[in-house]
């Protein structure tokens, strides 16, 4: 610390760290060593600060030199004229003249910023003002405290008279670290250390803010209250309010169709088309509501005027529509009769064209039983784990499953899965993308009847409470596809993409929508001009607009105007936002937050709040303020602190799980994991598997019990087996008494432990001497029971009578 009055001639060392002169090993002959000017006590401070100093000299390479205050974090002290200047600070001569050139920069004709008779700064080893300055302050003179960027708190002046506008520190302080940092990565080690010290007040370890993390010179802890700064729009820099002006200016400009492309808003036109996203094309009374030309614009207040509240939610009550008690008749009501009926018409009609006379000559046709029987096959397979599907029809004492030869011969499964199809395939091939067939340009069109059907059931069998969320799914598929997609965050990685909207609390999947590329737009209206993540939205959320949903999304959907839109027709939004979205908020995006801190702003019904945390986040939402809160987590131990977090990232946290809750519940059995030839085969059973899953959470919301999802699974798979495997069709070669068409009676296997065994010895027969038979005698026994009884009659009498 060092304290001179304005008179006085400054401490050497506070020179040298101001100027960041090297050590006498690299200096003049003039130089001092910075250690011969200190006490014994600060040797160990001083030897670090000069391993920094000894790396200073690639900020050298700046070609524009200005002339810095003494209290200014400007590069320009740097200079070779500057540390020449600096050697000839031992002449008394030019000390004083030395002094006033290295003052502020201000025009002649302005009054100074100081006008006390002394001054009393104190400084740390960096060189950098302290927060804590001196309180003892004579009557004669002022203490003035300066911020990072060398300007008196107390009195600020404005930018004009330091700065031109392209170099407001808020801004150039940012340029000189990115070029600190890509100069770091060029200049190689030297003094044993890496990295360059760039700017006063940056970490002398390379760090790029030492204040991070600190309000008031202490650092945040997990566990205080957060801190929410610029309140109003009176403590924002006026920079930011001239820049957040200009957005709003070009946004009114662009409403009214006179905008142009400006690279400051990234190449993007701001026309009237962009606009038009949310018009519906219908004119019912069930339309939604369009967005008027008030609506589109943005302008963006405190959280003190925020007045938007939750919508009501207006559904009387929620769950499964009927009540279904068991899992056969909750399953039956996604694949009814009649879905059943055209994928045993498509089948049969398939078969017939296969070009084999080995399958012809085994064929026969299918029906409706044999195909529940082939579902359940599949469940089967997701249960029981398999090498390979041979492996199921194997008769080795180390594989062999009875389940899987029970339902089907292997020759009997491998004709229906080949022949087994949904839709009448085609004439044309549907890759070549010169067909003029409406089916070319569907990707699709081999499961659209399936895809249709399911996504009506979905919807009509179960009424969704009131949070829901919309994410993508994946599944698994690494073969040759041309829409096949890559997500890093997905367990698959590879695989067909899904857009689903599911319930957060349960996992039910009500609507879904199958990604084919940009090229297939069946499932997507998309206007011209239109974000195609804003066309997922709408078509998802559709039936349940007006309702008081809230839908939770993340930042690959939102968007103020989406928010805005769905607000309109009566539903709430809240999710993660990219901050380069457009009408974001200026002054919530370029607000230098520490950890710990965050800003919010609304506009009318929609808040856009940012968050510091180990990253930066920031949130959207239609109905949360700006109130913080602790997360409840009843497994955490109570010794460990919790950290606050703003309300909208809680309810994110909680209810944005729905997607991938239901794909945790799907991944232990996967009846889609053995290898398929057909990529649609494979996406057809992804969705009979979600038929499963859904099917137990309409039992459990019609019993209002909890159903283990194994029990539940082999609940259905016994009831399918039992109904419909006798009236699965014979094969013409082989009668009932075949040994190989015996495994189509399930009547021959009986669950009883009661068979007669030896007993070693013989002993009276316990039904004959009931009878009065006393010298009847018998060498087998029942095994459970072991009671002594005469297999020809007694043994059946024993266990039949009362």
């Amino acid at each position: 610390m060092s304290i001179w009055r304005l008179g006085e001639e400054p401490p050497p060392e506070y020179l040298e760290l101001l100027y960041e002169v090297e050590g006498s090993d690299g200096g003049s002959d003039g130089e001092a060593d910075v250690e011969d000017e200190v006490d014994v006590e600060d040797e160990v401070e001083v030897e670090d600060e000069v391993e920094v100093e000894d790396e200073v000299d690639v900020e050298d390479e700046d070609e524009d030199e200005v002339e810095a205050p003494p209290y200014s974090p400007h590069p320009g002290h740097t200079s070779p004229e500057s540390r020449e200047r600096l050697s000839r600070m031992d002449d008394p001569t030019t000390s004083r003249e030395f002094r006033e050139r290295s003052r502020s920069p201000l025009p002649s004709s302005a009054e100074p910023v100081v006008p006390a008779d002394y001054l009393e700064v104190m400084f740390d080893d960096f060189g950098v003002q302290l927060d804590e300055q001196p309180t003892a302050v004579p009557a004669e003179g002022l203490v003035v405290v300066f911020d990072e960027f060398g300007v008196a708190l107390d009195e600020q002046p404005t930018a004009d008279e330091f700065f031109a506008p392209d170099t407001h520190p808020l801004y150039e302080i940012r340029d000189r670290e990115r070029d600190v940092r890509n100069r770091r990565g060029t200049s190689g080690r030297r003094g044993g250390r890496r990295g360059v010290r760039g700017v006063r007040g940056q970490s002398a370890r390379g760090g790029r803010y030492p204040s991070r993390g600190r309000r008031g010179g202490r650092q945040w802890v997990v566990g205080e209250p957060l801190h929410q700064i610029w309140l109003s729009d009176a403590d924002v820099p006026p920079e930011l309010v001239s820049l957040a002006t200009d957005v709003v200016r070009r946004r009114q400009r662009g409403l009214q169709g006179d905008a142009v492309a400006d690279i400051t808003e990234r190449g993007r036109v701001a026309s009237e088309s962009e606009d038009e996203l949310f018009v519906d094309a219908s004119d019912g009374g069930d339309a939604p509501r369009r967005l008027e030309s008030q609506n589109l614009d943005f302008e963006w207040y405190p959280m003190d005027t925020f007045q938007s509240r939750e919508e009501d939610f207006l559904p009387e009550r929620t769950g499964s529509v009927r009540y279904f008690d068991s899992a056969y008749d909750a399953f039956r009501s996604y694949w009814s009769e009649e879905v059943l009926g055209l994928i045993v018409a498509e089948t049969n009609s398939y078969a017939s064209k296969i070009n084999s006379a080995s399958f012809q000559a085994d064929w026969f046709p299918t029906n409706c039983h044999e195909i529940l029987c082939l579902f359940s096959f599949w469940m089967m397979l997701g249960v029981v784990r398999m090498p390979t599907v041979t492996s199921c029809f194997s008769v080795d004492p180390l594989l062999k499953t009875e389940v899987f030869r029970r339902i089907f011969t292997r020759r009997r499964y491998e004709m229906l899965n080949r022949a087994l199809h949904f839709v009448e395939s085609p004439v044309t091939n549907n890759e070549n993308p010169s067909n003029t067939d409406a089916r070319s340009f569907d990707r699709l069109h081999r499961l659209r009847p399936i895809l249709a059907h399911l996504n009506s059931a979905f919807q009509s069998n179960y009424i969704l409470n009131k949070d829901i969320c919309i994410d993508e799914s994946l599944t698994l598929w690494k073969g040759r596809l041309s829409f096949k997609q890559y997500i890093q965050t997905k367990a698959s990685k590879f695989g067909i993409k899904t857009f689903e909207l599911c319930e957060s609390t349960t996992g039910y999947l009500w609507s879904f929508i199958v990604y084919a590329g940009k090229e297939s737009g069946t499932d997507l209206q998309q206007s011209p001009g239109e974000l195609k993540s804003t066309a997922v939205v709408k078509k998802l959320i559709d039936p349940l607009l007006n309702k008081g949903y809230r839908l939770f999304m993340d930042n690959w959907y939102n968007s103020p105007l989406l928010a805005r839109f769905l607000k309109l027709n009566g539903t709430d939004c809240v999710g993660t936002l990219r901050s380069s979205r457009r009408d974001v908020p200026v002054v919530v995006n370029k607000a230098p937050l520490n950890q710990g801190e965050y800003i919010a702003r609304h506009s009318g019904d929609v808040t856009v709040l940012a968050w510091q945390d180990k990253k930066r986040i920031t949130m959207i939402s239609t109905c949360h303020g700006a109130s913080t809160a602790l997360p409840r987590v009843s497994s955490r131990p109570l010794s460990r602190k919790e950290a606050f977090k703003p309300q909208v990232i809680l309810d994110y946290n909680k209810f944005m799980g729905g997607v991938d809750l239901k794909d945790q519940m799907l991944e232990p059995y996967l009846i889609e994991r053995k290898r398929c030839k057909k990529w649609y085969m494979k996406l057809f059973k992804r969705f009979l598997n979600v038929s499963i899953l859904n099917s137990r959470i309409l039992v459990e919301s019609s019993t209002h019990k909890h159903h283990d999802h194994l029990a539940y699974r082999l609940e259905l798979v016994d009831t399918i087996l039992s109904k419909h495997l006798s009236h699965c069709p014979q094969s013409r070669r082989y009668t009932v008494s075949s040994s190989r068409s015996t495994h189509h009676q399930p009547n021959r296997f009986v669950h009883s432990t009661h068979w007669p065994v030896s007993l070693g010895s013989r002993k009276r027969c316990f039904v004959c001497l009931k009878n009065g038979k006393k010298n009847i005698r018998t060498s087998y026994c029942c095994e459970s029971c072991r009671v002594p009884l005469c297999v020809e009659d007694c043994f059946k009498a024993y266990h039949t009578s009362p």
